[in-house]
């Protein structure tokens, strides 16, 4: 009796372990496959980024150069628009 509790004991670690393994090989490959979309994506940024004439680790300083820009233009816009004439108009 002791022979076969030993036996199903043993046996059932080993499915365990079989399961633990088929589960460790589909996260394995959902990660390669994650992966290899990712890394496509990347591809097709350093693409686009090459088609503005920007290379990729220029992208960080290029982001903030613009956003700058923005908003230096915006604050001209603002200066230049007669809020106090829009308030005048709009009061009548």
């Amino acid at each position: 009796m002791q022979g076969q509790k030993e036996q199903a004991h043993y046996e059932k670690q080993i499915n365990h372990l079989k399961e633990a393994l088929r589960r460790s090989r589909d996260l394995r490959s959902r990660a390669l496959s994650q992966k290899e979309l990712l890394e496509q994506q990347r591809q097709k940024l350093y693409q686009k980024a090459a088609e503005y004439g920007v290379k990729p680790e220029e992208l960080g300083d290029k982001i903030n150069a613009l956003k700058a820009e923005m908003d230096r233009l915006l604050a001209e816009a603002h200066r230049l628009i007669p809020w106090d004439l829009l308030e005048k108009e709009q009061s009548r």
